[in-house]
C-alpha cells in the first residue's frame, strides 16, 4: 500500500471515531439537563403555539376516539361614522327616546367561545356537539329599549350522531345542511334559516346559519353507465324546533315568539324592528300608537305604505306572530340527487318549507267605523322549491391559459308561491303570490399559482351573478314596510379576490357586491394575520361598508346604508383533549 493509501485510511479511521463522538454529544447533553415541569409543559402547549393537546387520553379505552377542540374570538367594531345613524327609525317619542339618545360609535364588542366534541365510537359511529358561549355587554343603542342581553347565548349549536352502514349514512340531531355554494347568496341554500340579531347576513353566511332538529340519511347509489359518484340526500324536519336564544324581540324586550318557542327555532331570527344596532331603515311606516281617532283613514290619508288600512284598529301593531306549526303539517321535508356525468358535477333538488321571514297579512273588519277594525299578522307561508345546479371545470386553449383552474357553477330554483306586499286595495290582505326564479352563474379560479401576485400562495377569484325574478310581476309589488316597488328583475354581482403571501401568514381578501338599484354596492375587504410559527393566533381586520344613493331598496342592501363599520377579530384556538 502506497503512503497516500495509508494517510487516506488512517484520516477516514480518525473521521469515523470523530463523527461517533460528536453524534454523542448532544445525547449526553439531553441525558443531563432536567426534565421540562409539567406545568411548563402544559403551557406550551396552550399558549406558545404547540399543535400538541393539551390532554391525550389515547391510552383510555373508553376515551378513544373523543377529541375536543375550540377557539375563543373577540370582535371589537366601530361604526364608521356615527352620525349617520338614524337611532329608533326616526320615531319622535313623547319620552324622550329619540334619535340622538341611541346613537355610539361602539357597534361590536362580541366574545364568542365555542368547544367540537367529537367522538368516534367505532368505525360505523361517531357523535359530535359544537357548544356556542356568546357575550356581548349591554349596547347603549339597544339597552334604552330593554334589548341588554339580546345577544347573549350560552346553548348547544350543533349536536348530532352519525352512523354508516354499507351504503347508508345516518346523521341524526341538530344539524346545517349546505345545499347551496354561493359566497354571500342563498339560491340552492334553502334548508336553514339564518340569524340577523347580531349581523348582516351577506357578510358571513357560515355563522348566519341556525342549525334545524332533523332526520338526514345519505345512500350511496351505483354507477350507472356515464352517471358516477351517484347518492341521495334526504331531510326531515320536524315542526319541533325549540329556540335555544332570546329570539326577536320589540321594543320594550317582550318576545316576538312568546307562547310559540317550541316553533320558534324553524324560522330567521331578525333584528329588532326598531331600536336595534342591526334593524333596517324603512320609508314611510306606521306607528302602532296611532289609533282611528288620531289618524282617520279616509282614501289611504297618512298611510302611503298600507293603502288598504281603511278601519285601523285601536291597537294596531305587528307583533302578532303566527309560527309554523308544531306538528306534522308545520315540518319540512326534501331530498338532492347527486352524480357526476361528462366531468360535470349536478344536482337536482326539492324542498318543501315555509318562509323563514316573515310576511305581514292584514286581517279584520275595513268598513270605517266597524267595532273590530284591522290589525296585521305575520305569518310564515309554505313553499315548495326546486333546484337544479352544475359545476364543471374549464380548460381554455394554450400552453398559459391551460394552467388557470377556472371552474364554472350554475344554480337556481324555482319557487311556487312567493309572498310579495301588495299596495293593491282591492287585495285587502295586502299579500299576493307569485312564483319566482332565483339564478346564479359564476366563474370561479380555484387556487392559481399566479407568480406575478405572490410566490408563496395561490389566487382564489370568484365572479357571481345573481338574478331574482318575479314570474308576474305587478306594480302594486313593493318591498315590506316601504313603498318602493319589486322590480321584475333584482341582479346582484359579486366579485371575490383572495391570494396569500408567506405560505398563509398574511391573507388579504377583498369582496364586493354591486346592485345597480340605486348604485348600491356592499363592500366588505379583510385581511388575516396568521404567525407562520403557529395557527393557534390570528388577526382578522375587515372594514363593511354600505353605499346606496337608494336607502329604501330592501333587495340592494340599501336599508342598511349608513350602517358601515370596521372590525378587528382576534381569535385563539385550542386542542384540549385528543384520543
Amino acid at each position: 500500500m502506497n503512503q497516500w493509501g495509508n494517510r487516506s485510511s488512517i484520516a477516514w479511521a480518525v473521521a469515523a471515531v470523530l463523527s461517533v463522538q460528536l453524534a454523542a454529544v448532544p445525547v449526553l447533553a439531553q441525558a443531563q439537563q432536567p426534565a421540562t415541569p409539567a406545568y411548563q409543559e402544559a403551557f406550551d402547549k396552550v399558549f406558545t403555539g404547540g399543535e400538541t393537546p393539551l390532554f391525550d387520553v389515547s391510552g383510555n379505552e373508553w376515551l378513544q376516539g373523543l377529541s375536543i377542540t375550540g377557539f375563543y374570538s373577540n370582535t371589537t367594531g366601530m361604526w364608521a361614522n356615527s352620525s349617520n345613524l338614524r337611532g329608533l327609525q326616526n320615531l319622535d317619542r313623547s319620552d324622550g327616546f329619540n334619535v340622538s339618545d341611541s346613537k355610539n360609535s361602539l357597534a361590536v364588542e362580541r366574545n364568542w367561545i365555542q368547544l367540537d366534541f367529537n367522538y368516534k365510537l367505532d368505525a360505523t359511529n361517531q357523535f359530535f356537539l359544537r357548544w356556542w358561549g356568546v357575550y356581548e355587554p349591554s349596547y347603549d343603542y339597544e339597552s334604552r329599549s330593554a334589548l341588554g342581553e339580546l345577544y347573549n347565548q350560552y346553548t348547544v349549536r350543533d349536536a348530532w350522531w352519525k352512523n354508516k352502514t354499507g351504503p347508508l349514512t345516518l346523521f341524526l340531531g341538530r344539524q346545517i345542511v349546505i345545499w347551496g355554494e354561493s359566497v354571500a347568496f342563498r339560491i340552492g341554500d334553502v334548508v336553514n334559516p339564518q340569524d340577523f340579531e347580531w349581523n348582516f347576513g351577506f357578510a358571513n353566511l357560515e355563522q348566519s346559519r341556525l342549525p334545524l332538529f332533523m332526520v338526514h340519511p345519505v345512500l350511496s347509489l351505483p354507477n350507472a353507465g356515464p352517471f358516477g359518484s351517484n347518492f341521495l340526500e334526504v331531510i326531515w324536519a320536524p315542526g319541533y324546533q325549540p329556540i335555544y336564544t332570546n329570539g326577536p324581540q320589540d321594543f320594550g324586550g317582550v318576545s316576538d315568539f312568546s307562547g310559540q318557542m317550541n316553533s320558534g327555532g324553524s324560522v330567521s331570527l331578525f333584528a329588532p324592528e326598531i331600536g336595534g344596532r342591526f334593524s333596517s331603515y324603512y320609508g314611510p311606516q306606521l306607528n302602532s300608537s296611532i289609533g282611528p281617532a288620531k289618524c282617520p283613514i279616509g282614501g289611504g290619508g297618512c298611510r302611503p305604505d298600507w293603502p288598504q288600512l281603511t278601519n285601523a284598529s285601536a291597537g294596531l301593531t305587528f307583533d302578532n306572530f303566527a309560527l309554523p306549526d308544531n306538528n306534522i303539517g308545520g315540518s319540512q321535508a326534501g331530498f338532492r340527487l347527486h352524480t357526476v356525468v361528462a366531468n360535470t358535477e349536478m344536482a337536482a333538488l326539492f324542498w318543501h318549507g315555509h318562509q323563514y321571514l316573515p310576511t305581514f297579512f292584514m286581517y279584520g273588519n275595513p268598513t270605517p267605523g266597524a267595532a273590530f277594525g284591522q290589525n296585521f299578522q305575520a305569518r310564515y307561508p309554505q313553499l315548495n322549491d326546486i333546484g337544479l345546479t352544475a359545476n364543471r371545470p374549464i380548460y381554455l386553449p394554450g400552453i398559459t391559459l391551460s394552467n388557470v383552474p377556472l371552474v364554472l357553477r350554475t344554480e337556481g330554483v324555482w319557487q311556487d308561491r312567493t309572498p310579495f306586499q301588495s299596495q293593491d286595495r282591492r287585495n285587502l290582505s295586502a299579500v299576493q303570490y307569485s312564483s319566482t326564479i332565483n339564478t346564479l352563474v359564476a366563474l370561479d379560479v380555484d387556487s392559481w399559482y399566479a407568480q406575478w401576485i405572490s410566490h408563496t400562495g395561490a389566487l382564489t377569484a370568484n365572479l357571481e351573478w345573481n338574478n331574482y325574478t318575479i314570474m308576474s310581476p305587478s306594480k302594486t309589488m313593493v318591498y315590506t314596510f316601504t313603498p318602493e316597488q319589486w322590480r321584475h328583475n333584482e341582479e346582484n354581482i359579486l366579485l371575490n379576490l383572495t391570494d396569500n403571501w408567506y405560505w398563509g401568514a398574511i391573507v388579504p381578501d377583498l369582496v364586493g357586491i354591486y346592485n345597480p338599484d340605486g348604485n348600491t354596492f356592499l363592500v366588505f375587504p379583510n385581511i388575516l394575520i396568521v404567525p407562520p410559527w403557529t395557527s393557534k393566533y390570528s388577526l382578522l381586520l375587515e372594514y363593511i361598508g354600505i353605499m346606496s344613493n337608494d336607502p329604501l331598496s330592501e333587495y340592494a342592501g340599501g336599508i342598511f346604508k349608513g350602517k358601515s363599520m370596521f372590525l378587528m377579530q382576534f381569535q385563539y384556538n385550542f386542542s384540549l383533549v385528543s384520543g
